[in-house]
């Protein structure tokens, strides 16, 4: 430690001293002060990383070794945890992508529209053929050429750059342009204003504000601290110069700081890469819209296809809806269900087999038969109309036979055989539709003309002879005979009985005592021919009447019909 002046001794070793502890002094105390504090360190972790993140900031403020020492640590590190933890990255970039993913996206579908817009609007003009010859020609796509023909401007590219660098600040490029490299872009854009404005010696005042490259112009607009150059092709409007100088105005305004302190790191710009995109404007050419007449063809065949086809759609509808009509109108058929099926119309229903045929009235309606899927299920009608048509063939009445229908009652009326009769019963009970079938007036009928016939009918004999009856007597009997078995049977049917009084006559030859003895021999030979055994409902009485001058006077005109058996029948009332 320094002696103070009052303790030292006045001899030369101890000037040296004092001189020296003058000298250097504050240096020797400064070491014992580091010495100290350097014997005092414990470089333990917790003690090193409340001094860590200081050190770190005081070494990278002039010096690049640490950041170059970290750099391939911290990348190895990102990149390993990148691989295990990809969903912590993106969730980490999430909110600075997505509002650019978005914006880059809006932009092409912008993009998208506007070529097509402008494609499909030339696509069919005679000066979109005259284009597509020259797209064939060039080998340029046809939405290249059709831009180049309708666009009067576009800024394609826009660059801020730094005045007194010549440094690159921010870079904003449209669409579908193809951007090179913007530093050296503004690199070069720099050095030929400084080319031109050494080269001609331009005034302080004085700069470069426009250059002509091919079909492109580059407007230069000047600041105080940056220069924005806007690249653009075709001829844009001064008006524009305007819209470009307030946009610089306005970057020098909010970013005068940022300027003044630019010693080349750009990352404080990128905030004006917004502005710049708003200069990224473009005017197509605006022209009458008038439609070539290939649109208008196009149009006409459009609009009368579909006038031919809403009329054929239209009456083919009611076509339809009239056929339905019928087919709900006819007996025995019934509409279940309708619709359309692949595009034909379907009807679905039940049709009873003497019904009419769909597929008839389907020619009928004028509809063609590959435009309706029909399906029809089996059944029996009870209409009146289609049970007596079931009827007749069913039964197949005889000609002096009608049948008709009241209600479902089945009648039978007119003259038919027995037979018939007899099995119509039977059959008609079969009948869908039947509930009861009336024969009585049939019957009635049938039995009227039979006992008519019985009754019109004379057994007629030679004078004197009563029994045996002749061959041909017989034959006319025998003939009788089998009427009277369709009267019994018809008896049988209708549950009554027919009583048939057989009369025998004589002329007015003779004796009366014999002709009475031979009447009564006539009719009892009638009667026994007729075998009264083989009948069930039908009775018979033989009686003899003698003469027939006694009964007619009229009788003497024709002795023949005087020797005669003839019949009578009555017929109990039916039940």
């Amino acid at each position: 430690m320094a002696r103070s002046p009052q303790d030292q001794t006045p001899s030369g070793g101890d000037d040296y001293s004092e001189l020296r502890s003058l000298l250097l002094a504050p240096e020797q105390s400064r070491l014992e002060r580091l010495q100290e504090q350097v014997e005092r360190i414990d470089l333990t972790a917790r003690n090193l990383s409340r001094v860590l993140p200081d050190a770190i900031e005081l070494r990278g403020e002039g010096d690049t070794q640490l950041t170059q020492a970290l750099t391939p640590h911290v990348s190895d590190a990102l990149s390993r945890s990148v691989r295990k933890r990809p969903h912590m990255i993106a969730e980490a970039i999430a909110p600075i992508m997505m509002p650019a993913i978005r914006q880059a996206i809006a932009n092409a579908l912008r993009s998208m529209v506007q070529s097509l817009n402008q494609t499909v609007e030339h696509s069919l003009s005679i000066r979109s053929l005259r284009w597509r010859f020259e797209s064939f020609r060039t080998g340029k796509p046809f939405a290249e050429i059709v831009l180049l023909h309708t666009l009067l401007y576009r800024i394609e590219q826009v660059f801020l750059i730094h005045k007194d660098s010549g440094l690159l600040l921010a870079h904003a490029a449209g669409e579908s342009v193809a951007v090179q490299d913007q530093t050296l872009v503004s690199g070069m854009l720099s050095a030929i204003r400084s080319f031109v404005q050494d080269s001609f010696g331009a005034a302080p005042g004085e700069s470069l504000n426009t250059l002509q490259v091919g079909e492109l112009t580059v407007w230069i607009e000047q600041g105080s601290a940056a220069i924005l150059a806007a690249v653009i092709r075709g001829t844009p409007p001064e008006s524009l110069r305007l819209h470009l100088q307030e946009t610089l105005d306005r970057l020098h305004r909010e970013r005068q700081e940022a300027l003044a302190a630019f010693v080349g790191d750009a990352s404080s710009f990128t905030g004006a890469k917004p502005l710049l995109e708003d200069c990224l404007q473009a005017q197509f050419e605006s022209r009458a819209r008038t439609m070539s007449p290939l649109v208008w063809m196009l149009l006409v065949g459009l609009l009368s296809g579909a006038a031919i086809w809403g009329f054929s759609a239209y009456r083919e509808r009611e076509q339809w809806q009239a056929y339905l009509d019928r087919i709900r109108s006819e007996p025995g058929l019934v509409v279940t269900s309708t619709g359309t099926e692949g595009g034909r119309w379907r009807v679905n229903g039940l049709r009873d087999p003497l019904a009419a045929d769909p597929a008839s009235l389907l020619q009928e309606s004028g509809l063609r038969p590959d435009r309706v899927v029909g399906s029809w299920s089996p059944y029996y009608a009870l209409d009146p109309d289609l049970v007596l048509k079931r009827a007749r063939i069913l039964l197949a009445p005889p000609a002096g036979l009608q049948l008709a229908m009241d209600s479902s009652r089945l009648v039978a009326d007119g003259v038919a055989l027995v037979e018939w009769l007899q099995q119509s019963r039977a059959l008609a009970r079969l009948i869908p539709g039947v509930s009861l079938y009336d024969d009585r007036g049939a019957i009635s009928q049938t039995l009227t003309q039979l006992t008519q016939e019985v009754t019109g009918a004379w057994i007629l004999f030679e004078s004197g002879v009563g029994a045996p009856l002749s061959t041909d007597q017989l034959r006319e009997v025998r003939h009788l005979a089998e009427v009277l078995r369709r009267v019994d049977g018809l008896a049988r049917m209708v549950d009554t009985s027919v009583l048939v009084h057989i009369t025998g006559q004589a002329d007015a030859l003779g004796q009366s005592e014999t002709n009475q003895r031979l009447s009564e021999a006539r009719a009892q030979a009638v009667l026994d021919a007729l075998r009264p055994g083989d009948f069930g409902r039908v009775k018979f009485r033989a009686d003899g009447i003698g003469t027939v001058s006694a009964l007619s006077r009229h009788s003497t005109t024709n002795d023949a019909l005087d020797r005669r058996v003839s019949f009578q029948i009555t017929v109990a009332p039916f039940p």
